[in-house]
């Protein structure tokens, strides 16, 4: 044959829309400060969040990710949240458009990620 394969690792810009990086960028910031202690301090809000989006959620894969977002939280899984808040993957994504960590950011937080200063 005469051919060998060689594969070429390096870094790609992933290009996002400008909602799906403005979220991404959210969860990524509120994911630096995930830890056990606000974990537990989050939970009551998360949960409550997660009730309010099943009230108003239709069809897949939407019910689906809010069924896993409960499960990351009730198993206390900072890992797979971590994945989740920061991936760029498809399924990340996704789970981010139904996600409960709304109210978790302080507006000048918020204001900051998102470049409107304060």
């Amino acid at each position: 044959m005469g051919y060998r394969m060689e594969s070429d690792r390096r870094p790609v810009r992933q290009e996002l829309n400008r909602s799906v990086r403005r979220s991404w960028q959210l969860h990524r910031r509120l994911s630096t400060h995930l830890t056990r202690e606000t974990s537990s301090e989050w939970r009551p809000i998360v949960l409550r969040n997660l009730q309010r989006l099943r009230e108003g959620t239709r069809g897949q894969p939407h019910l689906r990710n809010l069924d896993r977002w409960q499960q990351l939280i009730e198993d206390d899984d900072l890992s797979n949240l971590r994945r989740v808040m920061t991936g760029l993957g498809t399924d990340s994504v996704e789970m981010r458009e139904v996600s409960p960590m709304r109210g978790l950011l302080s507006q000048e937080e918020r204001s900051e990620v998102l470049g409107h200063g304060v």
